[in-house]
């Protein structure tokens, strides 16, 4: 029985460890994959990795439930999104949905928003639900991901205090490799 519990951490730290060399991969911009590759397919593939760095509640993380994924909107990036559909995350399966309305967002893990959605905040507020973005303003209006493209590679800033506010946990190795985290310090 020992054995076997070895062998299994054995596998999961080596699928681990190749989640954060592909991540660093594709963080720095590697010219072979910004060639094949589009802007759109390069985030997608980020913000799969950066599932495996994000954890919900336990209630919101059951075995058999898929890990929703879900885009608001037509945006640039929802087909791209579309080619994660499947793929795991831990014990879930990446399930990859279109919301045509706010109301439906309860069952996201996760929301792509193409564009500032401003009344969305207070839907939002209490759900955790991982906010991600590719639009420059849209940390100051509640995403908690927002990546962008920098001297040719993808980095990412995150606001951890909204992720925290709602349930999220954040590995501090992906807030190490992030190129500005948010995070208020309170004084004693």
């Amino acid at each position: 029985m020992r054995g076997s519990r070895a062998a299994v951490r054995g596998r999961a730290g080596w699928r681990w460890r190749a989640g954060c060399t592909i991540l660093l991969g594709l963080l720095s911009g590697q010219p072979a994959m910004a060639q094949s590759a589009s802007p759109e397919a390069l985030k997608a593939e980020v913000v799969y990795r950066l599932l495996m760095f994000v954890t919900w509640p336990a209630d919101r993380e059951l075995a058999g439930r898929p890990l929703q994924l879900c885009t608001l909107g037509e945006g640039r990036m929802d087909s791209a999104l579309q080619s994660l559909a499947g793929r795991p995350i831990r014990h879930l399966t990446v399930d990859v949905r279109p919301q045509a309305r706010a109301d439906q967002l309860a069952g996201c893990h996760l929301l792509y928003l193409p564009t500032p959605q401003p009344a969305l905040r207070p839907v939002l507020a209490d759900l955790p639900v991982l906010v991600v973005s590719d639009v420059a303003v849209m940390l100051e209006q509640g995403a908690m991901i927002n990546l962008q493209i920098e001297d040719g590679r993808i980095v990412f800033d995150v606001d951890l205090d909204a992720a925290r506010r709602v349930g999220l946990a954040i590995s501090t190795k992906l807030l190490r490799l992030a190129r500005y985290v948010r995070h208020q310090t309170t004084s004693p």
